[in-house]
């Protein structure tokens, strides 16, 4: 999936933001490249993986009362 100006002009619009011309060009390779990395994700498999809510196993500290 790619954007191209008018897509990035239109999701401004969704999100009530004010940009230039300019910027709306400057930001059309910016999204294209954060949707490639989130392509490249899509791609890993994870099979039989476990679903994580913190890499590190923490235990909940308790107060002594």
């Amino acid at each position: 999936m790619s954007v191209d100006i008018d897509k990035v002009r239109h999701i401004a619009t969704l999100a009530r933001i004010a940009m230039s011309e300019d910027e709306l060009a400057r930001l059309v390779p910016e999204l294209n490249n954060i949707l490639g990395w989130v392509e490249q994700l899509a791609e890993v498999d994870t099979d039989g993986v476990e679903p994580l809510t913190a890499v590190i196993d923490q235990k909940l500290r308790l107060r002594d009362d």
